[in-house]
């Protein structure tokens, strides 16, 4: 699966799709109408009714973003200027933290006319942080949101490099929120699952290195592996029903192409709602991760599996 889009396929997207966007100072809305969640939806093996699987869900967020800092026709506004604060340099995505709101589960919110808000929250050093909410149009209610902390990069020497002066000066007074940073986990000496992957080409991004959905993915396969194994406790499997609450996700290290890594997954000890993830290279921890399910049962729910709800 190839996880980027080139500036055509964004712009023939956004043409298709009929998006539009308003840029307003740290924010950028970009605005979907009535019915373009049939370009996300997939079919469930166990059902036949559509569901939109997270990953897919997380693909809309990568679409929003591209949209935001795309040239547009009669718009030649970019958000954060960030072809122009960026160039020539490498965006690596340090940690993010998507929330699913459980009404996501119960309605048809991707089937409603919606709003995707990403509004800048932090500005650091060599960093910042961007959150990304999901709305409805009608009632401003969140069903989904992401919080991504990206950190600039010299393309040789892969190492962080400090923002503009003058971008940080700019654009850091108007954030209101913090950066985002994921806790290290520490992984037991057993763990539930473990699986063997070797990063594949379509794997790769631009900046020649596993993209970040691509991990994602990864986490996402171990998982529905152990769900079919039964090798997590009944009242795990019992949360994985009810939908996914959480995920969160934390980069230390790149995986190249043709690098074989190793996915280690555990529930958190003291807890029935959250798995535990860790993919190493070596000696080398690639990534963490944690995935966490919505605890209460969900009522109407549009899904029938647990794989349709993650």
């Amino acid at each position: 699966m190839e996880w980027e889009l080139s500036t055509a396929s964004v712009h023939k997207i956004r043409t298709q799709l009929k998006l539009s966007r308003t840029i307003n100072g740290p924010t950028c809305i970009v605005h979907f109408p009535k019915g373009v969640s049939d370009l996300f939806d997939d079919r469930s093996p166990d059902s036949s009714r559509k569901h939109i699987p997270v990953l897919r869900f997380l693909r809309m967020f990568d679409l929003s973003m591209q949209i935001n800092d795309a040239s547009l026709p009669g718009d030649p506004n970019i958000y954060l200027e960030n072809k122009t604060a960026f160039a020539d340099k490498f965006i690596y995505v340090a940690s993010s933290k998507l929330e699913i709101h459980q009404s996501f589960y119960t309605s048809s919110c991707l089937h409603l006319p919606f709003d995707c808000y990403t509004t800048l929250q932090y500005v650091g050093k060599s960093s910042h942080c961007k959150m990304l909410e999901i709305k409805n149009k009608i009632n401003m209610q969140w069903f989904a949101r992401l919080f991504q902390q990206n950190i600039r990069i010299d393309p040789v020497t892969r190492k962080p490099l400090e923002l503009d002066p003058s971008w940080r000066e700019k654009y850091g007074p108007m954030c209101t929120g913090s950066s985002f940073v994921m806790e290290k986990l520490r992984r037991p000496d057993i763990c539930a699952a473990i699986d063997h992957y070797k990063i594949q080409t379509s794997d790769i991004d631009s900046q020649n290195h596993t993209n970040w959905l691509a991990y994602v993915q990864i986490c996402m396969n171990v998982c529905k592996q152990g769900l079919d194994q039964n090798l997590f406790s009944k009242l795990l499997i019992k949360n994985v029903e009810n939908g996914l609450k959480e995920f969160q996700i934390r980069y230390e290290n790149e995986a190249l192409v043709d690098e074989e890594v190793v996915v280690h997954a555990w529930e958190t000890s003291g807890r029935c709602d959250q798995l535990c993830f860790e993919l190493t290279r070596g000696c080398d921890v690639c990534i963490q991760a944690t995935m966490t399910f919505h605890r209460s049962l969900i009522n109407n729910c549009h899904f029938y599996s647990q794989k349709a709800k993650i």
